[in-house]
């Protein structure tokens, strides 16, 4: 809330209670961009940046709790905010630990599995199966939001289950095209592409490998 009497220049504020504040923000950005570029490892990698701004909005409480405020008030003011803005952050502290662990989680559409039989996945809670028989194809796909697998099937109503909550972004005479994104699926997109293929292949052959 008060940065030291006696700072001299952006850099040395920085270098203060508050200024790791703005250096926290500077790492959630940054981890997100990150993340935005796809690969599991360089997902991670944006999860992990963000991870590290709890410790440093630590070491900023317990630097300012050090420190002191002028006065009463603005103490009391002070450790108000930081209060509310510590729940804020602890949620968001065991969603990203949690999506460290498991890229899927807090997804609406979340892939299962992959055999020569079916796509399993699981939309908005209920589960969705695409049988490999009506798969005709898959692409790598990439957007702003990250990478992932455009997969084309015979028609949406071969999907079992609800498939409205799917992501569709295509439908022609030959086959309706749905994406699956590398947080949804916890693969890597040319992994994904890979086994949604040979699945479909090994199907057709009546085996999976």
């Amino acid at each position: 809330m008060v940065a030291p009497e006696g700072l001299s220049g952006f850099g040395a504020f920085l270098r203060s209670p508050p200024g790791l504040g703005v250096v926290s923000v500077a790492c959630i950005v940054l981890g997100i961009s990150v993340e935005e570029t796809g690969t599991l490892r360089r997902i991670r990698v944006g999860i992990g940046l963000r991870l590290s701004t709890a410790a440093v909005l630590g070491a900023a409480a317990l630097w300012a709790a050090a420190l002191g405020a002028p006065n009463a008030s603005l103490a009391r003011l002070g450790w108000t905010m930081f209060a509310l803005g510590a729940a804020g952050a602890a949620v968001a502290l065991r969603h990203d630990l949690a999506s460290f662990a498991d890229p899927r989680h807090g997804e609406a559409i979340q892939l299962l599995s992959i055999s020569a039989d079916a796509l399993s996945l699981r939309v908005n809670g209920s589960p969705v199966t695409i049988p490999t028989s009506v798969v005709l194809g898959a692409a790598l796909a990439t957007s702003s939001d990250g990478r992932g697998v455009f997969i084309t099937v015979g028609g949406r109503d071969k999907v079992i289950g609800p498939s409205g909550g799917l992501p569709w972004v295509a439908s022609t005479k030959d086959g309706d095209t749905l994406v699956l994104t590398e947080h949804q699926a916890a693969l890597d997109a040319e992994v994904l592409m890979g086994k949604v293929l040979e699945a479909a292949a090994a199907g057709d052959r009546g085996g999976y490998r």
